[in-house]
């Protein structure tokens, strides 16, 4: 039995367990362009004991897409469990769902959720935002940021020039600036020009998780703060590719990116194979996602001079430093 199965038995025992969560990235960069956003240390602690945390989750599926619609749904679920299982034993977060699949899955739909929905719910320094994106993601010639747009294509608008938003300028600006302690945006995308194809490789396995010891849980916990209670407010923004690469993945373990980003953050939480920093987990999924797409299939000549696949995952990290009193 694995420690997150353990753990699921556990969740009567919640109330022992004292967290907060959240996921991902590099190193702490200041964030001066957002510090009109963020508070001091002292004010984000006070919010976490006053107030039960919220946990926001975004999530934004292109499951109806014929070549990676199997693979999306596979991101939604492990994105999903793994969020329940915080929030079903971490007495202090609540979780909030929203997810955009299927008929509901359209810019519109994308545009409403971040202007509307999340805005309504008024998101506190004891709040925790999630915006996760799984589908086909692309870049236009004279785009400037490193991150990618979502094709959010409809039935009556599969056009790439209208049916796209900015995952920087669109998604991740107006989400920091809603006051959040802590924000992640994620996308599992290719980064490319429109209606590139991304690979594909064998079966994908994670390491066998050994059974914790009664002086493990309290640890684990430890980490979990480490993780998801920073003392300072801390905003992410991660990508799956650099500029002009693609995406790969499977259709039974999901995208590349995902798939060894949870699995940093179980082996960082709950084996300690890993710091439980957000620059070892995203340098492990980074390293590992780049490493299994180069024994994948590569379409659209997207390749080294080994005709090897390339793939390397983008994020940044933006930590705002307490104000001085």
């Amino acid at each position: 039995m694995n420690k997150k199965t353990i753990y699921r038995f556990a969740r009567p025992f919640k109330n022992y367990f004292v967290g907060l969560i959240m996921l991902v990235c590099c190193l702490p960069v200041h964030a001066g362009g957002y510090s009109n956003y963020f508070a001091s240390g002292d004010v984000i602690k006070k919010h976490k004991s006053d107030d039960k945390a919220r946990l926001f989750l975004i999530t934004v599926i292109d499951s109806d897409d014929e070549i990676i619609g199997q693979r999306c749904e596979t991101d939604l679920e492990e994105i999903t469990a793994s969020f329940e299982d915080f929030s079903s034993w971490l007495d202090m977060v609540t979780l909030v769902p929203k997810v955009i699949k299927g008929k509901q899955y359209s810019k519109a739909s994308v545009s409403y959720a971040i202007n509307i929905w999340l805005k309504s719910m008024a998101p506190t320094k004891a709040d925790i935002v999630v915006f996760y994106f799984s589908g086909h993601g692309f870049r236009f010639q004279n785009d400037t940021s490193v991150y990618p747009r979502m094709w959010l294509k409809t039935p009556d608008d599969q056009n790439t020039a209208t049916a796209n938003l900015s995952l920087e300028e669109d998604i991740f600006n107006p989400i920091v600036k809603m006051g959040a302690g802590v924000n992640i945006v994620l996308s599992d995308c290719c980064n490319s020009v429109p209606g590139a194809r991304a690979g594909s490789a064998e079966k994908m396995t994670k390491r066998k998780r050994q059974p914790p010891k009664p002086d493990e849980m309290e640890n684990d916990t430890k980490d979990f703060d480490n993780l998801f209670m920073p003392d300072n407010p801390l905003s992410i923004i991660a990508t799956a590719s650099d500029s002009t690469e693609l995406a790969g993945g499977t259709p039974t373990e999901g995208g590349f990116f995902t798939h060894f980003f949870l699995e940093a953050l179980d082996e960082s939480i709950y084996d300690d194979e890993l710091q439980p920093t957000w620059e070892s987990i995203l340098n492990f999924t980074k390293d590992e996602a780049r490493k299994k797409a180069l024994a994948s299939e590569c379409p659209e000549n997207k390749h080294n001079e080994s005709g090897r696949c390339i793939q390397i995952a983008k994020y940044r990290i933006l930590e705002e430093t307490a104000t001085p009193k």
